[in-house]
Order: structure tokens, then sequence, then C-alpha cells
């Protein structure tokens, strides 16, 4: 596992020998347009503001899209739950109908799989359970009726009452926002500008920012998809993607606004993702370095294309970057197009892991409550999380063991504690990369021929949440000394 020959291939290409390009950013012809870069810049600033620009509401500091999640809340908390119902249907029969598809059992024809994305609902056969289960799991709890074990307000009014409700509104509605950001240059502007810092940081190709800010606006999946599409292209070898994947591809902006609205942490948003992009950003640049990621071989699955390595001055780079920006909004769809297709998209995610988190949730919560296994598997972490000053230590530990299941699940253990110990858990499970409900799976089917395997990913993931454990306890009680939570 660790050495470099369980990733070759005779049949891929070496790029050892490969050197990028020299160019300069003068070489690059810049026009400055009127009307894309004030799409930009709309989209830009409307996207933003929502997801980090603090404000002032009924006497606390939060984020505008948390406003937005109240006011439809308190409109009808009925209709969000009777949404919530609907996604949980929809997930588990999508995804029955792909899986009975797929398998012979029936057989659709084109223009249904068009219509329906069969291939967007494939998944393993756990995974299939999970959504269906879940149906079996809402309806009662939705209804409130059913079996008292379930019902009961440290399992139900967990998990629905918080946690489905967060996740069906921040997703979809977070979607739309995102979307601005990434479809109409934020991405691409972004990226572009921290292009000077990956070579030396995590030898890694510039244009690696532009997946890891996929991943980080839009969703790891998303990230999955850029990176994948670069490969096929010559564009990455396998190193690179397996570096890209396991360290970049992290919580997404949305997903952590769902979990700090859970722990109501909102409030201090910016601040989270501030503290989780730079815990991530450590631990990347740590393990790019060391087995089992520096052992993977430099291959390449199609003629290699390496990307030229620009050089400017800060100036040229930021007047670059805006260069790129603006052909990509101009390229884009309008602007309210692309916040539908956010909305269609965060929904479609949303059926895809709702059913997941509900079922997993469920099933963690009455482990937690009814059994000591959560105990006994976080139990050599609990004097790690003493040592290092975290209050609720054994919650703490139990939350990062969690982690490694479902992302959500982990970081929504920390309810009810101190809000030290709420933020040391986000950054940590934020920034884990690897969880077995969605990200491992995903990455073992989509990269086969790198090729990951569940025993590597394993791996890397005790190595990130052994790095992520000094480092979160750090920067949560640096950000305490300096009164910022």
């Amino acid at each position: 596992m660790i050495g470099g020959q369980s990733w070759e291939n005779s049949d891929h290409i070496s790029g050892e020998s490969v050197q990028p390009e020299q160019k300069s950013i003068d070489d690059v012809t810049i026009e400055w347009r009127t009307r894309p870069l004030l799409k930009f810049l709309i989209s830009f600033i409307t996207g933003g503001f929502f997801f980090l620009f603090p404000v002032q509401w009924e006497g606390q500091t939060t984020i505008p899209l948390d406003i937005l999640m109240s006011f439809i809340t308190d409109a009808s908390f009925l209709a969000v739950e009777v949404f919530v119902l609907l996604i949980l249907f929809a997930g588990g029969i999508l995804t029955t109908i792909s899986m009975l598809h797929y398998q012979g059992t029936i057989s659709l024809n084109d223009r249904t799989q068009r219509l329906l994305q069969i291939g967007y609902w494939k998944t393993s056969k756990p995974f299939w359970a999970f959504r269906v289960i879940a149906i079996f799991l809402g309806v009662p709890m939705f209804f409130g009726f059913g079996p008292e074990l379930i019902l009961a307000d440290g399992i139900a009014g967990i998990v629905w009452d918080v946690l489905m409700i967060t996740i069906v509104l921040v997703i979809p509605l977070g979607g739309i926002f995102v979307n601005l950001l990434a479809e109409l240059g934020g991405l691409q502007f972004i990226g572009t500008l921290a292009q000077p810092i990956m070579k030396p940081l995590f030898n890694l190709p510039g244009r690696a920012a532009l997946d890891s800010a996929a991943s980080w606006l839009g969703s790891f999946s998303v990230g999955y998809y850029l990176t994948r599409n670069v490969f096929d292209r010559g564009g990455y070898d396998k190193r690179e993607v397996f570096v890209i994947c396991t360290c970049f591809a992290t919580a997404n902006l949305g997903t952590v606004g769902a979990v700090a609205a859970v722990l109501e942490l909102l409030h201090i948003f910016p601040l989270l993702v501030a503290l989780y992009m730079i815990a991530t950003l450590i631990v990347a640049a740590i393990l790019v370095r060391v087995p089992p990621l520096s052992n993977v071989p430099q291959e390449y699955v199609a003629e290699p294309n390496p990307e030229p390595a620009f050089t400017g001055t800060v100036s040229e780079y930021f007047r670059f970057a805006l260069n790129q920006a603006m052909q990509t909004a101009e390229d884009g769809d309008p602007i309210h197009r692309a916040a539908i297709d956010g909305f269609v998209d965060g929904t479609k995610l949303t059926a895809m892991i709702l059913g997941t988190v509900l079922t997993i949730a469920t099933t963690v919560l009455l482990l937690e409550a009814h059994t000591s296994v959560f105990e006994y598997l976080a139990a050599p972490l609990v004097p790690v999380m003493s040592a290092l000053a975290i209050p609720d230590p054994q919650m703490a530990a139990t939350a990062i063991i969690g982690g490694a299941a479902e992302y959500f699940i982990g970081a929504t253990l920390a309810v009810g504690t101190d809000i030290a110990t709420k933020v040391f858990v986000v950054i940590i499970t934020s920034a884990q990369a690897i969880f077995f409900a969605a990200s491992a799976p995903m990455m073992v089917d989509m990269f086969d021929d790198v090729p990951m395997r569940f025993r590597d990913l394993t791996l890397i993931l005790v190595l990130r949440t052994a790095l992520l454990i000094p480092i979160a306890a750090a920067l949560t009680h640096g950000v305490a000394a300096l009164g910022l939570i």
C-alpha cells in the first residue's frame, strides 16, 4: 500500500521527465469588456454577500442566508417539513429505479433515462438501502406516530427538527449563491489568484486551484468531476489527482453552513470558514510530502499536457484573474439562469444525501443514546482532547470518530456542547475530506484507474485526523484568546 508500485500501470505514460512550458502573463491578451465585468461583479458580490457578509439581525451577528432561512421557516414550518418528506421520497424512489435499471430488472428507454438522469442516482447497494430506509424513518417522524425509540426528543428532535430542516434549506438555497460564484467567474477569479502558491506549497499545477475552489464553492463531487475531466485530457498525473481529491475536496461552503446552522454558529460563519480552510491548507502542505501520497507515481492516462508555468507580478496576476473571470462570465448563462440551475443542482444533491444522512444519523444517535460503542471507539482520543484542553473531551472525540462515517453526523454530535468544542469539531470534520458515506466510495468508483483503494483512503483519513487535531486545537484556542468566540 505504501509503495508506489501499488498504483503503477505499464499501459500508462510516465510523466517524470515532462517539463511545463514557461510563459509570462504578458503573453496573454487581456481585454476589458464592461458587460461581462459587470456580470462577474454582480454574481461575485451577491454570492459572497449571502454566504460571508456579517450582518446584525435580532441582536446577533449572522449572515444573510441565515436570515432568509428564518423567513422561510417562520412563514410555514409545515411546508418545509413537507419538502423534506418529498425529497426523501424522491431520493429513495429515483435511486431504486436507477439501481433496478442497471441490474437489468427493468429497462428504461433513452428518453426516460435522460429525463430522470438515471446515472446520477446510481450508487452502491448499502447506500441504496440507506435511502429507502430513510423513507420509513421519515414518515413516522413527520406524522409523529410510531416507535417511541425513534420519536424521542434526543432522536427525532435532533434528526428531523434540526438536521433535516437545516439541510433541506441550506443546500438548495446555498446552491443558488454558490452557483453564482462557481459558474460566472468567481471560481476562475479565486483559482487564478491562487496559482502562484499551488506549486511551491502543494506540488500541484496552478489549475488545481480551480478544482479546489469548485469543491469548496460547489461540492466534492463537482471537484471530482473537474479533476477527472482534466486527468482524462493529460492535465494531471496520478499523484496530482490523488492529492487534489484527498487533500482539497473537503466540505463545501454550503454544507459547512448547514452544520454551522445546526450548531447555532452562523453568527461566526466567516470565521469558521477561515479556520477550516487554514487547517486544510496546512494539512495538505504536509501530506503531499509524505507517504502514501508522495509514493503515488507521476503517471498519465493520456498524452501529458502539463500547464504552462506563468510568471508575473501581483498586479499582473490580479488583472489576469479578472480577465479569466470575465471570459467565464461572458460565456456563462444569464445570472437568473445560473441561480435557478444552482437551486436545482442543490435540490438534487440534497435528494442524493438526505436519506443517507437520516438513516445514518438516526442509527448513530440510537447507538450513542443506548450503547457505549462510540465511547469505546473514541476512548483513545479522550486523553488527547483533555491534554489539548478541549471542553467536553468525550463528545469531541466521539464527533471526530463519527465524522469518518458521515460529515454531518460527526459535526452535529457536538450539539449542546461548549462553543469552543463546536468550533474545534467543525474545523476537523469539515477538513477530514474522506468519509465513508459518500466521498470515499465515489473516489474509488470514479478514479479506478489511479487506482484509489479503501485501505489507502483509510490510511490518509487517519493521517489527516491526526494532523488536524492539534492544528484545530491551536486555532480554536487562538480565536478564543482573541475573544472571537
